[in-house]
């Protein structure tokens, strides 16, 4: 899991992660309509933007360093 800093505010917990998700899934629907996925796996990720919850920029939005 990627982990984010907002260097306008300092911010290190709250963020908006907007990101193109590509997956496959296997559904199974019961007769009675309920649907249960069963199965799922990510095929690509991509992240579009990052927006600091607390100042509302994205600009200054940068990935952490794990530290």
């Amino acid at each position: 899991m990627t982990t984010y800093r907002c260097a306008h505010c300092g911010n290190k917990t709250r963020f908006d992660v907007y990101e193109a998700v590509r997956r496959r899934r296997f559904e199974h629907a019961t007769l009675g309509g309920d649907v249960e996925i069963e199965e799922e796996e990510v095929l690509s990720r991509t992240v579009e933007r990052v927006v600091c919850r607390w100042c509302e920029r994205d600009d200054a939005v940068e990935v952490a360093d794990g530290g």
